[in-house]
């Protein structure tokens, strides 16, 4: 029979290089500037910006894109005034 050894933990949480103790002690912090109260509502507001932002990646609207032709937009008149 052979047993075989992994090198690495099954459960290994890894995000932007940090480890578990890691991201605790960040949440740590988080808890203590924010507040438990205010945290779910910042995490919520976090969500919809998130969402608003891939959403607007997927299905950009045509009002914000630059124009792709070659004419140049036509200068409004702008009126004189007299001088008295």
């Amino acid at each position: 029979m052979a047993i075989l050894l992994l090198s690495k933990p099954i459960l290994a949480v890894s995000i932007f290089g940090m480890g578990l103790p890691e991201l605790a002690v960040i949440g740590l912090i988080a808890v203590v500037v924010f507040g438990p109260k205010k945290l779910p509502e910042l995490g919520s507001a976090l969500g919809k910006a998130l969402r608003s932002f891939k959403e607007e990646m997927n299905n950009p609207s045509r009002e914000e894109e630059s124009p792709t032709s070659t004419e140049k937009p036509k200068a409004e008149k702008v009126p004189e005034k007299d001088a008295a």
